[in-house]
């Protein structure tokens, strides 16, 4: 499951379709802490979802940049960053 604590803690997780999640995770890796985006998707064979190799992740000093990217995408779609619906 993305919210197994071997991806780290769980944020927010999001269906992208029926068979693909976007997880944000904040995870350790040898001594450092970093934000995980990444796509979950459902094993055929077992039904478990897997971290696939779609997505990216941020170290702590990005974050900023991250979170400027996407206020400036919300806005240039003209959508509202604190609205969740």
């Amino acid at each position: 499951m993305p919210d197994s604590e071997e991806y780290g803690i769980l944020v927010h997780c999001f269906d992208k379709n029926r068979s693909t999640k976007v997880c944000i995770h904040v995870q350790e890796y040898l001594g450092s802490v970093f934000l995980n985006i990444r796509e979950f998707y459902r094993d055929r064979a077992s039904g478990e979802w897997r971290p696939s190799r779609r997505g990216v992740t941020v170290p702590p000093d990005l974050y900023p940049e991250l979170l400027h990217g996407v206020v400036s995408a919300a806005d240039a779609l003209g959508l509202d960053p604190d609205s969740t619906e």
